[in-house]
């Protein structure tokens, strides 16, 4: 093989890999796959029967810590960090009263703030329960 020969195989093939590496990306964009299974909009987090009526349990989903409490007629979903200083907050049963024990904020049963000195009330996400099964949607 001459060196001529050799220089013309080097850049057609350069040429050759460089085409394909675009050509990939852009066949993805004109024909992307239409989704990759079922949509997911809404996550187990929990059987119905491990939160007892009056009770909570935190979860974690996503990253997000999150406290579920369960009423006499739903579960209500919030997120488990105090919007003051990001502290883990706990559920107060006797009292029904979301608090966060490192400042002594209060939120009631729909996230709001009662006292202390949380800026907003808590993040509250949708629930549906099916079949026994909690769901959140985060």
């Amino acid at each position: 093989m001459s060196r001529r020969d050799f220089l013309d195989w080097v850049i057609k093939g350069g040429i050759l890999a460089t085409l394909s590496g675009m050509l990939f990306p852009a066949l993805a964009y004109l024909w992307p796959v239409m989704g990759h299974g079922p949509k997911v909009d809404m996550e187990e987090v929990a059987a119905l029967d491990e939160i007892p009526v009056g009770g909570f349990k935190k979860v974690f989903l996503g990253g997000s810590a999150l406290l579920l409490i369960r009423t006499a007629q739903e579960i209500k979903a919030f997120s488990a960090i105090c919007t003051h200083l990001g502290c883990v907050v706990d559920w107060d049963g006797p009292k029904r009263e979301i608090v966060c024990p490192c400042h002594a904020g209060v939120f009631d049963l729909e996230g709001r703030v009662v006292s202390g000195p949380p800026p907003r009330p808590l993040p509250t996400y949708p629930v549906k329960v099916i079949n026994g099964k909690v769901f959140i949607k985060l």
